[in-house]
């Protein structure tokens, strides 16, 4: 059984102060050298025990990860195996940071980190793929597939022309309803959003890529190694908020990311509203009072979310 206690921030704390351990560093240079996984040593890990019977593919290749479609003994499923290399720049960034820690220790870290997040998301009906078990550095989830293809994986967004859809501007709302759904039903920061890390399945938008996703915390405001203190979660939330926003200036679809972040942030509890005025991390929220469940049809320039009915105001141009 995978223990769901981990350090969300381990490593990362000694590396951003630029603290050096260079007599760590020349121990592990004097030790044996770690290869990197390739996809051949990935498809023999896989089948080397009695979960995986096939695996098909390579479907993608990430910063951190690669991805391969496998087959399930069980069940014969598809499902998604994705693979931790062992030297890419943020578990380098957390071995500056540690003493003890391998290269592959710190992979196992990483996918054990991502699978405990999906949990969380798939129990707070996040739309997110179904994390089914890890093996080490390998965690095995649920396969989106394409309409057209169930051994294709779904396209991702920043993939798709939107411009042919009826009405584009729906796709930014439902992924901003996302991420809000994020915020504020499973307490978590994304850290990571954009037209990259979502996925256009069958039923709608899916976010996935959740490794260095973090909670805040609700009840108090300090940090600790699972949670971040709400003013920083809420200046993350901005930057995804920018992010996402960004990617579809191409269409030349805009909001008012500041409006939205306002927005997000009022259906907060009372107390952590009182404690971000106080920090004036944000600007006070009585500076902007949003009109809400108006519809598209009697109110020109706004439209409603369709998941919450909540009106995100579009910025003048």
């Amino acid at each position: 059984m995978v223990k769901k206690e981990y350090n969300q921030n381990i490593g990362f704390k000694f590396a951003k102060n630029r603290r050096q351990f260079d007599e760590y560093r020349q121990r592990r240079q004097s030790e044996q050298k770690i290869q990197e996984v390739t996809f051949r040593e990935a498809y023999q890990q896989l089948l080397s025990t009695d979960e995986i019977d096939k695996v098909f593919s390579v479907i993608g290749a990430g910063k951190e990860a690669t991805v391969l479609l496998a087959q399930e003994s069980k069940t014969k499923d598809l499902v998604c195996a994705k693979v931790f290399r062992y030297f890419t720049s943020t578990i380098r960034r957390r071995l500056q940071g540690t003493k003890h820690i391998t290269q592959v220790g710190m992979a196992s870290i990483t996918a054990k980190q991502e699978y405990w997040n999906l949990v969380e998301l798939y129990n707070s009906k996040i739309p997110v793929p179904k994390p089914r078990y890890l093996l080490k550095n390998i965690l095995i989830m649920d396969f989106i597939n394409s309409q057209e293809n169930k051994y294709q994986p779904a396209p991702l967004l920043c993939d798709i022309d939107i411009s042919f859809y009826d009405d584009p501007e729906d796709i930014l709302y439902e992924s901003i309803d996302i991420l809000a759904k994020m915020f504020l039903d499973a307490k978590f920061i994304h850290g990571d959003y954009s037209d990259h890390n979502l996925m256009v399945a069958e039923k709608g938008l899916v976010t996935m890529d959740v490794s260095q996703s973090v909670l805040y915390n609700e009840k108090t405001f300090i940090n600790t190694p699972r949670r971040i203190k709400i003013d920083k979660a809420v200046a993350l939330l901005k930057i995804d908020l920018n992010n996402l926003i960004n990617s579809f200036k191409k269409y030349r679809i805009t909001i008012d990311s500041e409006a939205v972040c306002q927005e997000i942030v009022s259906d907060l509890p009372e107390k952590l509203q009182n404690f971000l005025k106080e920090s004036k991390k944000i600007n006070p929220l009585s500076h902007y009072t949003p009109e809400r469940y108006v519809s598209k049809e009697n109110y020109r320039g706004n439209s409603v979310s369709k998941l919450t009915g909540k009106k995100y105001q579009k910025k003048k141009r």
